[in-house]
């Protein structure tokens, strides 16, 4: 075989195993096709995707309007009635002026709850808001019949059974089966008397409370409501 058969012979080896091949991967091809790479999203030109939400996280302010409330002004940043209540000092939600310059918290991050199913009906449950705003002492020309604690709800409506006032020196006034409604008050007599829907008494026959003590209300898990120190 002369050296140009031979080269002749190798040229045609390969073209013949270049064909296979090919017709290898076309067979291939033809019963296990490639698998689409999964669709993505797509960006039109032009196109602006929507702003990510903020959260405020900063105090605001609000001046009200006419026909404003602070139910509707507290839903409309997204709080609650009592925690706007409490930023603006406010005790009666009733008594609100056109003008008026209010501080609106930001939402309670803490306080986010996730959605309820269907399944669910758990709800949370408001927390009691009572302040202790007056102690009359039995020397005082404000109260000629004996002294008192005057305890004020701004908050939901609860009963206070179980729950106790005290003084420094040890006295604990425990309260009755008692419900005081939203913005309603009752005045905690020392002395002995009948149980009224505003009155209580405490039943005891000296008084309780000395020039700067303070009085300590507690629900009845023991955990601190309010208190107040007498000032001379």
């Amino acid at each position: 075989m002369t050296r140009q058969q031979a080269i002749f012979l190798v040229a045609v080896n390969a073209l013949v195993s270049a064909v296979i091949s090919l017709i290898v991967v076309f067979a291939a091809y033809s019963f296990f096709p490639p698998t689409p790479p999964a669709p993505g999203p797509i960006a039109l030109a032009g196109t602006l995707l929507p702003p990510t939400a903020t959260i405020r996280r900063q105090p605001i302010y609000y001046i009200v309007k006419p026909g404003d409330t602070l139910s509707t002004i507290a839903a409309q940043f997204n709080i609650s009635t009592i925690a706007l209540m409490q930023a603006n000092g406010i005790t009666n939600p009733n008594v609100l002026a056109v003008g008026q310059q209010l501080v609106v918290p930001p939402p309670d991050l803490t306080a986010a709850a996730p959605l309820l199913t269907a399944a669910s009906t758990a709800a949370a449950t408001p927390v009691p808001i009572l302040r202790i705003t007056a102690i009359i002492r039995s020397s005082s020309p404000q109260s000629p019949v004996g002294e008192m604690v005057i305890v004020q709800n701004i908050g939901v409506r609860v009963n206070v059974k179980g729950w106790t006032l005290a003084d420094l020196h040890g006295n604990i006034y425990v309260f009755p089966d008692f419900v005081l409604d939203t913005d309603a008050g009752v005045r905690v007599h020392s002395e002995a008397g009948l149980d009224t829907a505003t009155d209580l008494f405490w039943g005891r026959t000296a008084p309780v409370w000395d020039a700067n003590d303070t009085a300590t209300l507690k629900d009845r898990n023991a955990t601190v409501i309010d208190s107040y120190t007498i000032r001379k």
